[in-house]
């Protein structure tokens, strides 16, 4: 079965990119063909289904974290939940994630500078017990962002 999603709720999806904290009487406006309780009760339905999450998120190069790097783990086998959970403790992560293939886990971390990103890596990561071996990806650019991804045109049977 499909997931319950229309165009109307496409549409609200796109206002909450725009501005997160739009009213739904705005959303209505924009829409034009709803009124705001409508929009309201369409958004408390996306919410309840578990379709979106309206939460708000640090910006890091903003508050002073300019670089970003994407780092792959190996982790010593029957350690990875808890690794993964030692690294989703840590301030500087902002996405940790268990993963298949060359590596175990995959978390993006941010640093203040270079000689901090060092630290992190060498002191703060490799003292965590069960990790093995990692791999570090700078990113000079991020492009597309969890919160920016829209509902899919084609969603899946489940």
């Amino acid at each position: 079965m499909k997931p319950k999603i229309d165009e109307t709720d496409r549409k609200i999806l796109k206002c909450l990119h725009v501005d997160a904290r739009m009213h739904s009487s705005e959303i209505s406006r924009r829409l034009g063909n709803m009124t705001a309780r409508a929009v309201r009760n369409r958004l408390s339905r996306l919410v309840s289904e578990g379709f979106i999450e309206i939460k708000a998120g640090a910006i890091a190069e903003k508050l002073g974290f300019p670089i970003s790097v994407d780092i792959n783990m190996d982790v010593e086998p029957g350690m990875v939940q808890e690794v993964a959970h030692r690294l989703v403790d840590l301030d500087e992560t902002i996405y940790v994630a268990i993963t298949t293939g060359d590596s175990d886990i995959s978390a993006t971390i941010v640093a203040e500078s270079m000689g901090d990103l060092q630290i992190l890596i060498t002191e703060k990561l490799h003292s965590i017990p069960g990790i093995r071996k990692t791999k570090s990806h700078m990113l000079t650019r991020i492009l597309k962002q969890s919160c920016d991804w829209p509902f899919p045109k084609d969603l899946p049977d489940y």
